[in-house]
């Protein structure tokens, strides 16, 4: 099972889809390196290396790290120096990959291919050209996991900008990487290694137009179903001239480990220390393909961007050889620390009300005795180790010490010798117990909160309904500890900017529906909220990730422009839904929106609502007339909604018909509100109701705390009561009921960031 940052990653992005061609447009290669420089963060100081087990080198790595040879680095250099330029539309460029293929077979090597790809360059520079491509692939079959796969490498195509036919010698991008990989190569072979996963060692072809080599290579491994269990690319690693103890190594958005564990071999076995980039997404590099399939991955940079970068000058004579020794030490100490105590992969969790289910990826890999389950109550804080001895499945199940409380959990592999990895990834957990309450999370963006004018507006939609307020924003992001507590969730976003979906949010609201919860949610780009930022119109969503899982949505697409005045209703039970004339966008368009998603569900998904537009279709303002705006899925697992609009925007009596009818007839659940004393809140008692003269409110806060309190009337005005603080324990608030015109009300009581409501009627 992949993360979910990768998937979304897929998702997002396009690679290389044709195995064997790859077609080139309008690209300048400078565009494909990143900028130097950026904020670094030192491994020392990252949460992974504060609880590294703290281990010895083992002898047979650190012997082959000291058998890396600076005079056998230096003539590889040398030789791709002699070359003057190995650029890939050069005449000689299936005549390098030969000679390089041609090292690896002499070392020893029997399984050493070249795997072809065809490439078509259209304009660039004025250049109109294809020719096929050659990686270099040499392959050492592991002992115990043979299926388990292992790559390293890098390309070893160069470019110029002066003249890339003929001055482009390369060395330092990317010489290093080739002199890096052969070497690593030849003393694995001088040391007899025998791994127990396989080992790949590629070196790619035209990189420096597009990575087309990796990316090939990376979407040939994902249509065939490998097992790429880590990727660690070498690019640009020998610019040194200060003889800095340092490297760079990239890590990726949820992979985040194969950083770590290359950071913290390299400081085991090297002299070096790591600093990691900001850039957890870097473009630049042949590992880039690689996370996006999906593949865990990571690489190696000097620690200063090279100045002789795509120039003549980046020869031999500007690489410092001692410097490169070090790094292909740490890259090689990588390789095989991983195959003594490989990084526990994928570890998922499922709460359930009774206990929290663990489930990771296995390994055949022969030194794996086992791993061991940690848990903690805070993110990043101490982890206990919960159970006695190595668990020998894949699978644990806990019973947490408290229900409705969110736990943290971590693994990590234990080998032979009762050695441990790192920490695994982290994923959270609950028992999980629903009460019979609303819950309603506005997400907002910063530290915003929702207007009192919107609040109104919502009240009023509400009108009978009790439930609880929250505020989401970067200040508050809903999880666990809060979702476990109730049945029924309605997520909306009135604003197009809104904080996007974390990891332990979406873990949470995974959580959630696995347990049955109800959910209905409304609001501009639910496509962009949870599944990514990046996320391009048209998508195909993939059916691992959650998006389609929740909602069973199929495709997205979006023409920003196209103006909503309302959606027609599509299945039985729901009316018409209208945009309130007096509310729009933009002044120039009024009772109209725009910057909606539309949809096309996947079985069993059911379309509910189609956009209504006063444009006809041909037009750009009507483009998405007539399309799916709004899904539903009533499963026996979870019951969800999505609407890909905000109620705000709508005829307030429209926006109450459409959810009191989703509240009492598609989820069927009592939304009354359960005792909340135990929680957050401050269980809310009103009496006598209905009320003539006086009312009471009785509270029970559980500690002291600001209370402000409210009535809505069903017409959306709000009558202010009290603001003041109120101590521990319980206590009563009286006002004049017969002060105000009869009707329905609800009681607002905010208290701790929470709000709870409950019905009031007033009589006369």
């Amino acid at each position: 099972m992949k993360t979910f940052f990768a998937l979304l990653i897929m998702a997002c992005l396009s690679v290389l889809s044709i195995p064997g061609f790859a077609q080139y447009e309008n690209l300048k290669p400078a565009e494909n390196r990143p900028e130097p420089g950026g904020n670094m963060v030192a491994f020392n100081e990252t949460f992974f290396a504060r609880h590294a087990a703290r281990r010895s080198p083992d002898p047979l790595i650190a012997a082959m790290v000291n058998a890396i040879n600076t005079d056998s680095l230096r003539a590889t250099l040398t030789e791709l120096q002699s070359w003057g330029s190995r650029f890939l539309m050069n005449d000689n460029h299936r005549e390098i990959a030969v000679s390089l293929q041609n090292r690896f077979l002499a070392y020893g090597y029997t399984d050493v291919k070249l795997d072809s790809f065809y490439l078509a360059i259209q304009n660039w520079n004025g250049l109109h050209d294809s020719a096929w491509q050659y990686n270099v692939v040499c392959t050492l079959r592991g002992r115990s996991a043979p299926d388990e796969i292992y790559v390293t490498g890098g390309h070893w195509d160069s470019f110029s900008t002066t003249d890339p036919f003929h001055e482009a010698p390369g060395v330092n991008d990317n010489g290093t990487a080739v002199a890096a990989t052969l070497e690593m190569a030849r003393v694995m072979r001088q040391f007899n290694y025998q791994p127990e996963a396989t080992v790949r060692m590629v070196l790619y072809a035209a990189e420096e137009l597009g990575l087309f080599g990796s990316r090939y290579a990376a979407a040939t491994d994902r249509q065939q179903g490998k097992d790429i269990r880590y990727m660690l690319n070498l690019d640009m690693i020998s610019n040194n001239p200060e003889n800095l103890q340092q490297v760079k190594i990239y890590r990726y958005l949820g992979f985040e480990w194969a950083g770590n564990v290359a950071a913290d071999a390299t400081q085991r076995y090297t002299g070096l220390s790591v600093v990691f980039p900001s850039n957890n997404a870097n473009s630049g590099s042949d590992s880039y393909p690689y996370w996006l399939e999906g593949f865990p991955s990571a690489y190696y940079e000097e620690i200063h961007f090279s100045p002789n970068w795509h120039l003549p000058s980046d020869t031999v004579g500007n690489c410092n050889i001692p410097y490169l020794r070090q790094v292909t030490g740490g890259a090689l100490a990588t390789l095989a620390e991983q195959q003594r105590l490989p990084h526990p992969r994928n570890l998922t969790s499922h709460s359930a009300s009774e206990s929290v289910h663990l489930q990771w990826l296995p390994t055949d890999n022969a030194f794996v005795a086992g791993y061991n389950i940690y848990r903690s109550d805070s993110a990043g804080g101490t982890f206990q180790k919960i159970n006695t001895l190595p668990v020998n499945d894949t699978m644990y199940s806990d019973i947490p010490p408290l229900v409705n409380k969110q736990f943290y959990y971590s693994i990590t592999t234990v080998n032979d010798s009762l050695e441990e990895s790192g920490l695994s990834n982290e994923v959270i957990g609950a028992r999980i117990n629903f009460c019979d309450s609303l819950l309603v999370i506005a997400n907002t963006k910063g530290t915003k909160t929702t207007p009192d004018s919107v609040r109104a507006f919502y009240q009023a939609v509400l009108d009978t309904i009790p439930y609880r307020w929250v505020d989401a924003n970067a200040l508050f992001q809903p999880d666990l500890n809060l979702l476990s507590r109730y049945r029924t969730i309605f997520w909306m976003s009135n604003t197009i900017e809104a904080e996007s979906m974390n990891t332990t949010l979406y873990q949470s609201m995974m959580a959630f529906t696995e347990n049955g919860g109800n959910l209905l949610f409304a609001g501009f780009n639910p496509g962009k909220f949870w599944i990514g930022s990046q996320v391009p119109y048209p998508l195909d969503v993939p059916e691992d990730i959650y998006f389609h899982g929740c909602f069973k949505i199929d495709s997205i697409d979006k023409k920003v422009q196209s103006m909503l005045c309302g959606a027609n209703a599509a299945a039985e039970g729901y009316e018409a839904l209208s945009i309130d004339s007096s509310k729009c966008m933009d002044k120039n368009f009024p009772g109209q929106i725009y910057n909606i998603e539309v949809y096309t569900p996947d079985d069993p998904g059911t379309v509910i609502y189609r956009f209504d537009s006063r444009y006809d279709s041909v037009t750009s303002y009507g483009k998405m007339k007539h399309r799916p705006v709004g899904i539903e899925y009533m499963g026996t697992d979870h019951k969800s909604i999505l609407l890909s609009f905000p109620l705000w925007y709508l005829d307030t009596a429209d926006a109450h018909r459409f959810v009191h009818f989703v509240m009492n007839r598609k989820f069927r659940t009592h939304t009354g509100l359960a005792d909340l004393r135990g929680h957050s809140g401050i269980g809310l008692e009103v009496y006598p109701n209905p009320a003539r003269r006086e009312v009471t409110i009785q509270i029970h806060p559980l500690r002291e705390g600001v209370l402000q309190l409210s009535l809505a009337s069903a017409e959306g005005r709000v009558f202010p009561v009290t603001t003041q603080r109120v101590p521990a324990g319980s206590g009563q608030i009286r006002f004049a009921a017969a002060l105000l015109p009869p009707g329905q009300y609800q009681v607002v009581a905010v208290y701790e960031g929470f709000t709870e409501t409950c019905k009031l009627i007033i009589v006369r």
